[in-house]
């Protein structure tokens, strides 16, 4: 009999994981998603609801699925918006999942600060709220970062200095419906912690060195994988991360957890936990170097079948660089030569001629990218910069 996956949200890397591990995915996506013919010609059927984070609305789609067909083995998402949906219908359906509670533990950012206050090696000192009981005092003594409670992808991400910026803001937000989390600026470089939990054991697939514009939007610019650290490093940042994966419950499936490296104090904090795979191609990047496919042990962790040996090990290195154009209209583009087309693993702008360049503001308004895989990083790092040197493009200006 046909076993079958539903995967609310139109991921390909998902569907293609679901196929490799032997299931058939049925995708429910919102009426406005794009459905590309990668997902269409892996997917059994697509279902189309008005908002797959409507809870109630879902249901009754997975309801009319499961009249459908039958063998109905798993409900998942690999997007922000379809997490707590996944978790509420898999809870009701009684199938394999992570609970709500710790989905939206780990979505909304105060209620995992509050969880990871109970270790003292996790503990950061923060504040929330919408803007009316947000403190007119600035409450710290070193810089901090503002940020949505439930925000993503970099969006409205702010860094605010001393007292002083902090009045502007407030003032400029004070009709903001948001919740808002305000903790403090930890300087250090930035990294990602890639798992895979099977029944509350966790395995790190690998860590991701990230590159971002810096302060005050923190765009995040590349990812590197592996990640340039000391091996001393690696284990106490796989500590804390494994101590913030059981404080959260978190059971099975993908995780992305952030983290960076506090250089004053010298040591590892976490900065967001994430139920779901990173965006960005980070898992693809994992699968160039590593051959660890983060999808695919995801889906083998929820039906038991996760394979006991899942260590990273590096035969490559790959990295991907986002393009961040200047605003205004792209009249040309073109690549004079590809250097290494072997080692080009894909690359993309994300506006055509004609089109008018907005200026970046966060993940989703960034210009186009080009992922590279050869033998080192610093092979990797000159292949990227050789392309972009051939990448020959006109903007105009207002």
């Amino acid at each position: 009999m046909d076993k079958y996956i539903i995967i609310l949200g139109a991921s390909r890397y998902g569907a293609e994981a679901a196929f490799q591990c032997g299931l058939k995915p049925i995708i429910v996506a919102d009426h406005y998603s794009s459905i590309d013919k990668e997902i269409a010609q892996l997917a059994e059927a697509v279902f189309y609801v008005r908002d797959i984070a409507e809870k109630t609305e879902v249901f009754y789609a997975v309801e009319k699925i499961k009249s459908l067909y039958q063998s109905v083995k798993l409900i998942v998402s690999f997007t922000e918006l379809g997490l707590e949906t996944a978790a509420y219908i898999s809870e009701r359906l009684q199938l394999p999942t992570n609970s709500l509670e710790t989905v939206v533990n780990t979505r909304n950012k105060r209620l995992m600060r509050q969880i990871l206050q109970k270790d003292p090696e996790l503990r950061l000192d923060v504040v929330s709220g919408k803007v009316s009981v947000l403190p007119k005092q600035f409450p710290y003594s070193r810089p901090a970062i503002i940020k949505p409670l439930d925000g993503f992808g970099s969006k409205e991400v702010d860094y605010i200095p001393n007292q002083q910026e902090w009045e502007k803001w407030l003032k400029r937000n004070q009709a903001h419906p948001h919740e808002w989390i305000l903790e403090p600026y930890i300087k250090g470089p930035e990294y990602s912690v890639e798992t895979v939990s099977w029944r509350g054991t966790h395995f790190i697939l690998g860590i991701t060195e990230k590159q971002t514009t810096g302060k005050p939007h923190f765009i995040e610019t590349g990812h590197i994988v592996p990640a340039r650290l000391q091996l001393e490093k690696v284990k106490r940042i796989e500590q804390v991360v494994m101590r913030a994966l059981c404080l959260l419950n978190v059971q099975y499936g993908p995780g992305h957890i952030e983290i960076k490296w506090d250089v004053e104090e010298d040591r590892p904090v976490v900065i967001e936990m994430h139920t779901r795979p990173g965006g960005d191609f980070i898992p693809y990047l994992h699968q160039l170097a590593s051959g660890l496919n983060q999808y695919e042990l995801g889906i083998l962790s929820y039906i038991d079948q996760m394979p006991s040996d899942v260590k990273p090990i590096y035969k490559k290195a790959s990295l991907v660089k986002f393009f961040m154009f200047p605003e205004g209209v792209l009249q040309q583009i073109s690549l004079e030569k590809v250097v290494n087309q072997r080692s080009i693993q894909n690359w993309a702008m994300y506006y055509r001629v004609g089109d008018y360049i907005k200026k970046a503001i966060d993940s989703y308004t960034r210009s186009g990218h080009v992922i590279v895989c050869s033998e080192t990083v610093e092979e990797s790092q000159r292949l990227c910069e050789n392309f972009i040197e051939q990448l020959k493009y006109e903007i105009v200006c207002d």
